[in-house]
């Protein structure tokens, strides 16, 4: 089926707001972040009403794991309280986003790469001048400034390290890491198209610690897998030795990444505070495992953190490891779930590298608080055919039949 431009670039802006809503810099300003999930849910809606066409677009395991995280939170207090509920609606307007998408013959995982694309391309643009000039960039409020509305940086950053970081749309320079991380696998393994260096660029400038310690050793293994699959393996086998090492000798983890970013371990409230998300978080966990906590309860995690580091986090910070947030929250049942269901994801989508991208992906969602996003819920929810080949590497084009873009993918570079 031809899909014409204007219906192209149409579900192209709607998925755009659905990314701002996820991970984009209104999430944190508060500057019309409920209108926006409003707008998108009645256009969703209005879509949905409208046709009865529903094709089977909603995997059951996601919907197993919503009903989870429903009986969680209601078995916590007898209750649903708004932070609950809302983490709930953004999965019923991931399910009818899908359905949209399906229903429309779009892939909204390509779509979702082509934004990215995009956006990389005006983000590599203007960034630079941000960064040797960044008095160009106008003020929004007393931590955001924007760069002809295309380009959004943070007054922390100068403070921290006298240059902006490239974030793009996005609220923090990791966000838009993650997501860069993710087009560039999709784009590489699914899509197969010579896009692959403007993430990586992209990627580069962000200057994102937690994203480019996935992002670059993942794209080196993908560049070795496509001509020597045995080298690959064996790097791999290096890597997880390598990881082992460092949890057992975190001085030399610690001095690695500050030879490679230039940013101490120890010292760094940013780092420090997300290792101890993972480590803190889950011990804290350890004492409701099965129902987890009711909303803004960090009691837990605070009594480990004042004793241990001196600080303690106010009741709506939360904890940034999405994984050990889904433990902390709503116990071990629903953190299980939501890994198989990222599991059966990865594996549909990649096939013989999806051990790789899934442990690639579970690292990703320890940099950010991304994991109960609408567009992290869509690509969880998504139901669709089970790619025809596996994922392999060759030199010539491969033709990928999928359902809408029947167009033939692109060897990876």
């Amino acid at each position: 089926m031809k899909i014409h431009f204007g219906r192209r670039g149409a579900n192209a802006l709607l998925l755009t707001a659905i990314l701002l809503a996820s991970g984009g810099w209104i999430v944190v300003v508060r500057v019309g972040n409920a209108p926006l999930i409003a707008a998108i849910s009645i256009i969703l809606l209005c879509g949905f009403l409208g046709s009865t066409r529903f094709p089977r677009s909603i995997s059951g395991m996601f919907v197993i794991l919503l009903g989870i995280v429903f009986i969680s939170s209601y078995a916590q207090d007898l209750s649903v309280d708004d932070k609950e509920f809302f983490v709930i609606l953004k999965g019923l307007i991931a399910m009818i986003a899908c359905i949209h998408f399906k229903r429309s013959r779009l892939d909204f995982r390509e779509l979702f790469v082509d934004v990215m694309y995009y956006t990389a391309l005006i983000s590599l643009v203007l960034y630079p001048i941000a960064y040797v000039a960044p008095g160009i960039a106008r003020h929004i409020d007393g931590e955001y400034s924007t760069v002809f509305g295309l380009l959004y940086v943070r007054a922390t950053d100068i403070e921290r390290f006298a240059h902006y970081r490239n974030q793009g749309f996005f609220w923090e320079a990791g966000v838009y890491g993650v997501m860069l991380t993710l087009a560039y696998i999709y784009n590489v393994l699914m899509f197969r198209r010579r896009r692959g260096i403007v993430f990586l660029l992209a990627a580069i400038t962000t200057q994102s610690m937690g994203a480019l310690s996935i992002l670059l050793p993942l794209a080196c293994y993908l560049y070795i897998y496509s001509r020597q699959p045995k080298v690959a393996k064996l790097l791999a086998t290096l890597v997880v030795v390598f990881v082992v090492a460092a949890i057992s000798l975190p001085s030399f983890i610690g001095d690695a990444f500050t030879v490679l970013f230039g940013r101490n371990v120890n010292d760094d409230a940013s780092i420090l505070v997300r290792i101890n998300d993972l480590t803190l978080g889950l011990r804290a966990a350890s004492d409701s495992l099965w129902l987890g906590r009711p909303s803004g309860d960090m009691d837990a995690y605070n009594a480990l953190a004042l004793d241990e580091f001196g600080y303690v986090k106010i009741e709506d910070s939360g904890i940034s490891n999405s994984l050990t947030w889904l433990v902390y929250k709503y116990g071990i049942p629903v953190g299980l779930i939501y890994c198989a269901v990222l599991w059966r994801r990865v594996r549909r989508d990649f096939g013989s590298v999806a051990p790789i991208v899934f442990a690639a992906w579970c690292g990703l969602l320890m940099i950010e608080p991304l994991g109960v996003s609408i567009f992290m819920f869509m690509l969880l929810a998504y139901r669709d055919r089970p790619a025809p080949i596996d994922v392999s590497f060759t030199n010539e084009p491969t033709v990928v039949k999928r359902e809408g873009d029947m167009s033939p993918a692109l060897p990876s570079v």
